[in-house]
């Protein structure tokens, strides 16, 4: 017979070991026969391990833990209110009531006012002493308010806001006026995206003649899915009354009266065909338009140029059939120098890499063609073959190089679209809205971190640090305030 072991002699493993052999299911006789120990040992084990699952496993046990102690002082109160309200997107009453129902101490409307008009005055300060002569490439754009315009004006790469105001017009002059403004913090940007709003332009030809303006391809973009989904729709529609038709065609012939729906089963069918090739025709145009034209992968600006120039013909064509056409011919045919100003910005680019490699122009607008597929795919390697055949080793890094400017050269508005929503988020369109509020609004959004971003080069960073390249201290400091931190 196995002597027993007496349990103060177990080590940690053995008692790990019996308490898991006694929870599988093993009985307890086999347990301590197997270990050497008593009945009563096992028993102990199995008890203290289950003890421990549930305390692990316990989420009512910590509530009242005291995790740490924070000194509220008036500072903090006002910090909290800050907080609140522009990370939050609480009101002031909202505000109040927080302070109340959380700390038990009150705090008027008044004092809440007075915060926001304080801390509003340090954050024009701050807004105002940013040296921007480091934005190359802006977008611009007006966004709505009790049906006045609040002009905005964003750095691409970094996302940062150089300018948000309320104006009561979105003329020429109160465009000219607020980037005159700009202009005395260093503002000069090479490159500006817009939509196509005269106002916006008039401004800039005025205040900055000399920077050069690009139309924004977003906004046709999402005109160009707009016709073909209702020519689509058009499309399912006729679909559909055909459907109708034969049916009752089928019942009609039943009873020996399908003559008297032949007419109308004929004209369906007639337009189901008219409706199909004009689709077909239609989505073909604005496929070589979207993929061929737009595209910075692509061809040369004169042949892009000269595609441009069909695809309206065609669509010219095309108008009288339905109503969505004409109005989208017109437009493209006022904004094809803006539209197409991008492809000549790359061309001016490619330029220099023929005179550096000593290269055709033709071959560079290869490369560049050759990126819009990916590296793994067929098509890629049946492209670039003959381009590194004729180039040799100075293919990687010519395509390098291609890759660099086509990253550095926009094409679209989206960075101001994706600031228009955040910005949306922070104003309540039940409420009047003013100045003294949006330059708040400006202040946080170019002063909180990107929790997550597409660019890596984003990632945790402020809109502000990645345009100056330099850190800052956190925002609640930049107003003046000492934050509260845990004791290590």
């Amino acid at each position: 017979m196995q002597a027993v072991q007496s349990s103060r002699r177990l080590t940690a493993d053995q008692k790990i070991n019996i308490a898991f052999d006694a929870m599988s299911g093993m009985t307890i006789t086999h347990t301590a026969n197997k270990h050497g120990v008593s009945r009563g040992c096992v028993y102990a084990h199995q008890d203290k391990a289950k003890q421990a699952i549930y305390e692990a496993f316990d989420d009512t046990g910590d509530d009242r833990h005291v995790l740490f102690y924070v000194p509220v002082t008036k500072a903090f109160l006002y910090q909290v209110v800050l907080a609140l309200v522009l990370i939050c997107k609480s009101s002031y009453r909202d505000a109040m009531q927080f302070i109340r129902d959380i700390f038990d101490h009150s705090i008027s409307l008044g004092q809440v006012a007075h915060l926001m008009k304080v801390a509003s005055h340090q954050a024009q300060e701050i807004n105002q002493g940013y040296d921007l002569s480091h934005i190359q490439n802006s977008a611009t754009d007006e966004l709505y308010h009790w049906n006045q315009p609040i002009l905005a004006v964003v750095d691409i790469p970094s996302r940062f806001c150089a300018m948000l105001t309320k104006e009561e017009c979105r003329d020429g002059d109160t465009w000219a006026v607020s980037l005159m403004d700009l202009m005395a913090q260093g503002y000069q940007p090479a490159v500006y995206i817009c939509d196509h709003a005269m106002g916006m332009k008039a401004g800039f030809e005025t205040a900055l003649p000399d920077t050069q303006l690009r139309f924004d391809h977003f906004h046709l973009i999402a005109s160009t899915h707009k016709l073909l989904r209702s020519l689509k729709n058009q499309t399912a529609s006729a679909t559909t009354a055909v459907s109708k038709l034969q049916s009752r065609m089928e019942k009609a012939k039943a009873k020996k009266q399908g003559r008297r729906l032949s007419a109308k089963l004929t004209a369906a069918n007639s337009r189901l065909s008219k409706t199909q090739e004009l689709y077909e025709l239609v989505n073909t145009l604005c496929g070589w338009l979207l993929y061929d034209v737009l595209q910075l992968p692509g061809i040369k600006p004169n042949e892009r140029g000269r595609l441009y120039d069909f695809i309206v013909e065609e669509l010219s064509a095309l108008k009288t059939q339905h109503r969505r056409i004409a109005a989208y011919v017109s437009s493209l045919k006022n904004q094809k120098q803006h539209l197409l100003a991008v492809s000549h910005t790359l061309h001016e680019a490619f330029e220099q890499i023929t005179a550096d490699y000593q290269v055709s122009i033709e071959d560079v607008w290869g490369i560049c063609y050759n990126t819009r597929f990916e590296c793994q795919a067929l098509a890629y390697h049946q492209h670039s073959q003959p381009l590194a055949d004729r180039l040799g080793e100075q293919y990687e890094c010519i395509e390098d190089e291609v890759l660099a400017i086509m990253a550095r050269t926009h094409r679209c508005s989206a960075m101001i679209e994706n600031f228009n929503s955040r910005l949306r988020l922070t104003i309540d369109q039940r409420k009047p809205f003013n100045n003294r509020q949006l330059v708040l609004r400006q202040f946080i959004l170019n002063h909180r971190p990107f929790q997550r971003s597409h660019h890596t080069h984003l990632i945790g960073k402020t809109p502000a640090e990645a345009l100056t390249g330099e850190p800052h201290r956190h925002w609640l400091e930049l107003l003046g305030y000492q934050r509260f931190k845990k004791p290590a």
